[in-house]
């Protein structure tokens, strides 16, 4: 660990959250609270709460990441991810994982004041959250490392945040929500898809065995096929089928822009291309959550 005294600006710890990330915390908080709203209920104290907890979670889990990736040495001068910020020296080892620990404990002072708007139930969704975010790359489990970081992505990102959001204003089990968490993680599932298949070397040269890594980049870029064409899939199965509301069809409307995203996948032959890759699937994977929640009103309105 740098010995030197390192004090990063603003910019830089900014930088380090992977801002173009946290749609993924965005859309499944709007699309969970927009299933309650259709349901009869919603509180904005509540979803401010809500919103804010699971974002400073997901800004502590990419701290996180980057200091294990540099404390296990998966990560190099020459990474195009964020880790390069310890090793250009902007921010020193200690502090990466001193801002995930104070994002985290943001998070949990956050969850107690759920707990007493909410209930203690709630628990249950805040640490299954923070178990996954945690040991996504810390040992003993590392699942990005052995090839589970998608499956918890999808579990965490898709089906938790978005029911939870949901729970947090209607205390029971809810299929429409489960439903509508389906298409959101997919597409969570494929910004870090994108993200493993730029690595692919990287990763490759370190046996960090994600599922590029284990099934090959022919097959990272068919995942990235499925899954955003998946996301399409699954919406109008569940919409036509009278599990999620039928004007949860216009989410089509954003399928320009997934097409965009497969042509520019397709035709990618260098790690740059799959960086911009990266950033059209997040602005996919929020403009599609805005759709849904849209959609979602909607139907809420005209019922």
């Amino acid at each position: 660990m740098p010995g030197e005294a390192i004090t990063p600006p603003l910019k830089v710890w900014i930088k380090n959250s992977r801002p173009f990330t946290l749609t993924a915390t965005l859309s499944p908080v709007l699309v969970g609270s927009a299933v309650a709203i259709y349901s009869g209920t919603f509180n904005i104290v509540t979803f401010l709460v809500t919103f804010f907890s699971c974002l400073f979670l997901q800004v502590g889990t990419n701290y996180f990441n980057e200091y294990f990736d540099y404390r296990y040495g998966l990560d190099h001068a020459g990474s195009l991810g964020a880790s390069t910020v310890i090793f250009r020296k902007e921010m020193t080892a200690g502090q990466v994982l001193g801002g995930g620990i104070v994002c985290f404990i943001i998070a949990i002072l956050l969850g107690i004041a759920l707990i007493f708007l909410v209930g203690p139930a709630i628990i249950l969704f805040g640490v299954a959250g923070m178990l996954i975010a945690y040991f996504y790359n810390a040992k003993p489990f590392k699942f990005s490392s052995r090839g589970l970081g998608d499956v918890m992505v999808f579990i965490a990102m898709g089906v938790v945040e978005t029911w939870g959001s949901y729970y947090v204003f209607i205390h029971h089990w809810s299929w429409h929500a489960i439903a509508a968490g389906v298409p959101i993680g997919l597409l969570a599932v494929a910004i870090l898809n994108m993200n493993n298949v730029r690595d692919y070397q990287d990763d490759l040269a370190v046996n960090k065995k994600t599922l590029p890594v284990r099934f090959g980049l022919k097959f990272g870029h068919n995942f990235h096929t499925a899954l955003l064409l998946g996301s399409y899939i699954f919406t109008s199965i569940f919409a036509l089928t009278g599990v999620l509301p039928i004007y949860c069809l216009l989410v089509w409307l954003t399928f320009p822009l997934a097409y965009q995203n497969l042509r520019l996948v397709a035709a990618a032959k260098d790690r740059m291309t799959f960086v911009k890759g990266i950033k059209l699937t997040a602005r996919l994977h929020m403009v599609f959550g805005l759709a849904m929640t849209a959609s979602l009103l909607i139907a809420t309105l005209l019922r």
